[in-house]
């Protein structure tokens, strides 16, 4: 008579599933369950047989464990279901049928549950007999389950260790760089020499005006009264030629500010030049 701890041990062992066991250290087993799902009429019914035989053979035929049958239904949700109710690791799905060409179509797919990985095989032979079928098939399960590792790659690898953490080091201090004046700084000193050039040309245009005005006027004079043949003053300004030198440097001045205005002002509104009969305006903003 068994204790009740060993009744428990033989009833914990064949409600496991046997899915995958394996000596520690060593990749689980594959344990594949066949859904055949294959569209053949009922007079047929001994070549679902076969179909199925040739699959269930390709299975163990590999070393692997073959799961109990799971029905027909060949949809993503209906496979899950079936391999966790078989304990299967992977699913070998057959769907498929008749054909145009009087002949069958069958497509065959490996699944692999735990990886969600999977690969497709087609067999498929044109104005054959359905055992025909059947050979075709057992050709292309044949490589189709010898890729069943490559399901099941990486599944049992443990996690490689993280690097060490280095200690952290000190970032250098970034070397002082002298950077460029930004856009608006340059267009603000282009705007005030501008101003200035142009308000050095009104200064020297206003004192061009004054020595031409002197132009010709006596200086030096006696209070005595002029006669035609004396004249009281010692002598007589000549200024045109110097109102003429800072007249035409006040002109180059004020061109010079206007310049430097429309390029560093481009986008201002506030500068205005206009021709006048006896000469320039100009009107702006700082």
């Amino acid at each position: 008579m068994f204790s009740k701890w060993g009744l428990g041990v033989l009833l914990a062992v064949g409600l496991f599933p046997v899915a995958g066991v394996a000596a520690p250290g060593e990749p689980a087993r594959p344990r594949v369950v066949v859904v055949n799902a294959v569209d053949l009429p009922d007079s047929l019914a001994d070549i679902r047989a076969q179909l199925r035989t040739t699959l269930n053979d390709a299975v163990t035929k590999h070393g692997y464990d073959l799961a109990p049958e799971a029905g027909s239904c060949a949809d993503r949700e209906c496979l899950r279901v079936a391999a966790v109710s078989a304990g299967a690791s992977d699913v070998l799905v057959a769907t498929g049928g008749r054909n145009d060409m009087r002949g069958y179509r069958v497509q065959l797919r490996i699944w692999n549950v735990a990886s969600d990985r999977e690969d497709n095989a087609i067999a498929e032979c044109n104005i054959c007999a359905a055992t025909q079928m059947v050979e075709n098939v057992a050709a292309a399960a044949d490589p189709l389950l010898d890729r069943v590792p490559t399901l099941h790659a990486n599944l049992s690898a443990t996690a490689a260790p993280l690097p060490a953490p280095t200690p952290a080091t000190a970032a250098p201090a970034p070397a002082l760089v002298a950077t460029p004046a930004p856009p608006a700084e340059a267009k603000s000193n282009r705007r005030w020499l501008g101003w200035t050039l142009i308000g050095a040309g009104v200064a020297g245009g206003a004192a061009s005006v004054a020595l031409f005005a002197i132009n010709g006027h006596d200086t030096d004079c006696t209070s005595l009264p002029a006669t035609p043949t004396y004249n009281p003053c010692a002598a007589t300004r000549t200024t045109a030629l110097a109102g003429g030198i800072v007249a035409g440097l006040s002109a180059v001045a004020i061109a010079g500010g206007i310049v430097y205005l429309i390029r560093g002002n481009q986008d201002h509104p506030g500068v205005a030049l206009g021709i006048q009969p006896f000469g320039l305006t100009l009107g702006g903003r700082l």
